[in-house]
């Protein structure tokens, strides 16, 4: 977004409640927070749970934003508000909180009769919805779909809301004009509206499916391959291992009994350090236990820690923690996503036919770990 951008859309989201606009110019705006805005992006929630607690009256938040960095006013205590700005992402949590679902009124005074006699017009219901179509695998497509449900004569059209841009529509009903019943629930329109999403997957190709497949199927087969090869060359290493350990052993098992005239050795015995292999070094704790005792930090019991959480993994359980990973990434799914939608009185009509029946955006690269 740029910077024009970021200022249209800020203030389409305060003049939707209705904020006080403090002052105006064409590189800022002040602006004095509403309750439910200054809730959602004031960044002070102990100052409103007093205030409700104690059921006092608030006092406003004023903030001052800026668009453009290089003209940024003198004097004033001014934030610059860009895509990436916490608070402009506060600002889109906003909005998709209160925007998620509206219900909205045709304004057509066109089919308003002239001075003469007036007579009311009817509105027919009509339930929109912007869902996102996600194909996943280790690619991803999201296909959009704008579907518009008549709830006074059940019929459904596809991108409804492009026809809904092109129409003046007010958040209270206009004079003369009355709503007519609905015979169909919301509950039946989105029965309707999943049946219609169901055909939509139907009808795409499922070459990306079966493609997702045969590359989950070739990354496991490497998997299996690795492993196999890991295991064969796992008892030799064994063997050595427990040979080494033979070896060892051997020269403790022949050496002779000390005589009892070597006994002044034990007057040393206080000033001579046993050497530690490697292994009983770090199995006693290694230098991390040394600065704790060098520290007098206090050492936790091993009986009180849980020795299964620190638990070296199997190579079998490491293998089938891979191959969950891998199906995770590569096997093909499908999910669906409510964006947002609404309940609109309409007295236009929009088109029967299907001009539009999905918009797919590109193929977008899937990182190593999907969203």
């Amino acid at each position: 977004m740029q910077a024009n951008q970021v200022r249209q859309f800020v203030e389409r989201y305060l003049a939707a409640f209705s904020a006080h606009i403090v002052e105006t110019h064409p590189d800022y705006l002040t602006v004095k927070l509403p309750v439910e805005v200054d809730k959602d992006i004031g960044n002070r929630p102990f100052y409103w749970s007093w205030v409700e607690k104690m059921n006092l009256a608030y006092q406003p938040l004023v903030l001052t934003f800026a668009f453009h960095p290089d003209r940024m006013p003198d004097g004033l205590r001014v934030e610059h508000l860009h895509l990436g700005a916490m608070r402009m992402q506060q600002i889109f949590a906003s909005a998709k909180k209160h925007g998620r679902f509206l219900c909205m009124y045709e304004k057509n005074t066109a089919s308003l009769p002239g001075t003469g006699k007036r007579r009311s017009t009817p509105l027919v219901p009509w339930l929109g919805l912007n869902l996102k179509v996600s194909l996943i695998c280790d690619k991803r497509r999201d296909i959009m779909l704008y579907l518009g449900i008549n709830l006074h004569q059940p019929r459904l059209v596809h991108d409804f809301a492009s026809f809904l841009f092109q129409l003046p529509l007010s958040p209270t009903i206009p004079d003369y004009f009355y709503t007519l019943d609905r015979k169909l629930s919301v509950e039946e329109a989105v029965e309707l509206a999943k049946q219609e999403v169901d055909a939509v997957i139907a009808q795409e190709d499922q070459q990306w499916a079966m493609e997702a497949r045969a590359r989950l199927t070739e990354e496991l087969d490497i998997l299996a391959a690795y492993y196999e090869e890991l295991a064969r060359r796992e008892p030799p290493a064994e063997q050595d291992k427990s040979e080494s350990v033979e070896a060892a052993d051997t020269p403790a098992e022949k050496a002779p009994i000390p005589l009892p005239v070597r006994a002044t050795v034990q007057a040393r015995e206080p000033v001579v350090e046993v050497k530690q292999s490697l292994d009983e070094y770090r199995s006693s704790g290694g230098r991390i236990l040394d600065f704790l005792r060098a520290n007098s930090i206090q050492e936790t019991p091993r009986e009180e820690i849980n020795q299964e959480e620190w638990k070296k993994s199997t190579p079998e359980e490491e293998k089938q923690r891979r191959m969950d990973e891998l199906r995770w990434q590569y096997e093909p799914r499908i999910e669906v996503h409510f964006i947002n939608g609404g309940l609109f009185y309409l007295h236009s009509t929009p088109p029967a036919g299907k001009a539009h029946p999905a918009k797919t955006m590109r193929h977008l690269p899937a990182s190593r770990r999907m969203m």
